[in-house]
């Protein structure tokens, strides 16, 4: 069975052009196009940081109902999400642009009216240490690909969605598997749970790799949009969640990097033994055809439905 690479993100490598830098861009790379996911081991995230944000997500989640609706957004699943179809044991609550002050104040704000300056404080903290990861991650595969002339532009684009996932113990153990499997519509997202295990990615050889939760280890996937922007040469990475341990409640973070505006294949991915796959798109609007397609089929890539060379779509 294939594993799922691991990289540590050291100080030594968080320089680039080093060697640590070098080396860690090649396992990444491989691993993306392999299995489009890799476990990152990103020491920055304390245990004292892991402890105070999985404390204040429990405390998010115990407001009350009619409070946690006032978590809306216009764009699809960024607001507040329950009992969705096929995921019943899933509740979600979203920061949309958390790695801006503003927006985390706003967010405590409306769930909080008389303040909550810890939880304030935790997740935009939180959120722009995974938008340093993120950056360090995305310079590595513009680099890798030749790319670098793009990565401003790219990251001037970039907006991190934080979402706040709490999962229910499931009644009888039948009903263990919460989502169904999928591939997610993000650029690349970057999950970390509590102590309980969950997360299920599937490698390259279509076995089930189970991710072990620790304070400072991420799951990094690849999502549809960042298939389309590789021309195909980065997987999306097909995963579920799995609750099997019955006493435990899981917790679990979620950030999601999407693009505003077009997203487009860089020319220089795209030559004879590489055609174009997928024809430029909006982010948003892709969400938005997900969100409305047919909930049978979701558990797929939609990307080359809705955008691909040969989808009829202008």
């Amino acid at each position: 069975m294939s594993k799922i690479p691991a990289v540590e993100f050291s100080h030594e490598c968080l320089k680039p052009g080093t060697e640590s830098w070098l080396q860690a861009s090649k396992i990444i790379m491989k691993a993306l196009e392999d299995h489009g996911c890799f476990i990152a081991e990103f020491k920055d995230v304390s245990l004292e940081l892991h402890n105070a944000i999985f404390s204040v997500t429990e405390e998010l989640f115990d407001l009350p109902h009619e409070t946690k609706i006032k978590n809306t957004n216009l764009k699809p699943s960024h607001g507040y999400i329950a009992k969705v179809p096929g995921t019943p044991l899933v509740e979600a609550l979203n920061i949309d642009h958390a790695e801006a002050l503003e927006e985390c104040r706003n967010f405590t704000n409306l769930m909080w009216p008389a303040g909550n300056d810890r939880f304030c404080k935790a997740a935009h903290y939180y959120a722009q240490l995974i938008e340093k990861l993120e950056a360090m991650v995305m310079r590595m595969v513009f680099e890798s690909y030749g790319l670098e002339k793009y990565y401003e532009s790219y990251a001037d684009a970039a907006t991190l969605l934080l979402r706040f996932l709490k999962y229910k113990k499931p009644h009888d153990m039948d009903s263990n598997i919460n989502p169904i499997a999928h591939t997610d519509k993000s650029f690349i997202s970057f999950l970390h749970q509590n102590n309980v295990r969950g997360l299920e990615v599937m490698t390259k050889d279509g076995e089930w790799f189970t991710f072990e939760p620790s304070p400072s280890s991420f799951m990094i996937m690849a999502g549809d949009a960042f298939v389309a922007w590789s021309n195909g040469r980065i997987k999306a990475c097909y995963h579920r969640v799995a609750v099997r341990e019955e006493k435990e409640v899981r917790y679990s973070l979620g950030v999601f990097s999407y693009q505003k505006g077009m997203i487009k294949t860089p020319d220089e991915l795209i030559d004879k033994e590489h055609p174009q796959q997928y024809k430029p798109f909006d982010h948003v609007d892709f969400l938005c055809y997900y969100d409305s397609s047919d909930s049978r089929i979701k558990a797929q890539s939609l990307i080359k439905t809705y955008c691909g060379s040969g989808s009829g779509k202008s």
